[in-house]
């Protein structure tokens, strides 16, 4: 596997591994805004690019990590988390967690100015790492 990080807190992957399946689709974090927050729900507007293709959709739900982890699964990415941990630091707001995708399991770290952010570059680490 190869990994390289062309925006800070993010990791992409390509598989090098042979299987039955065609090469995974890189995805990239573009942006997240948080709007009309009530009744612990709000609006996530979140923008990735998921190879080629850039997408751009509002989740009406409770946190972050459903926002992308639905939005991935309408791209055809089934990710699944297993574990979570988030921790204020210097740098940011740091998210580790360990998410699968096609029985594969991978630790996947995040950094952002909020948790939320931080959350979402998270997942999409996972989603390239899980690939």
């Amino acid at each position: 596997m190869s990994i390289s990080a062309d925006i800070p807190g993010i990791a992409f992957a390509t598989s090098s591994h042979s299987g039955t399946h065609n090469a995974p689709t890189a995805v990239r974090f573009g942006s997240l805004q948080i709007s009309g927050r009530r009744a612990g729900r709000a609006d996530y507007t979140l923008t990735l690019a998921v190879g080629d293709a850039i997408l751009r959709d509002t989740v009406r739900t409770h946190g972050p990590a459903d926002a992308v982890t639905t939005l991935l699964y309408r791209a055809g990415i089934r990710l699944e988390i297993h574990e979570f941990h988030q921790r204020t630091t210097a740098a940011g707001v740091v998210t580790d967690l360990r998410a699968q995708q096609n029985r594969r399991t991978e630790w996947a770290t995040g950094i952002g100015p909020d948790s939320a952010e931080s959350t979402a570059r998270a997942l999409v680490a996972a989603a390239n790492l899980t690939a």
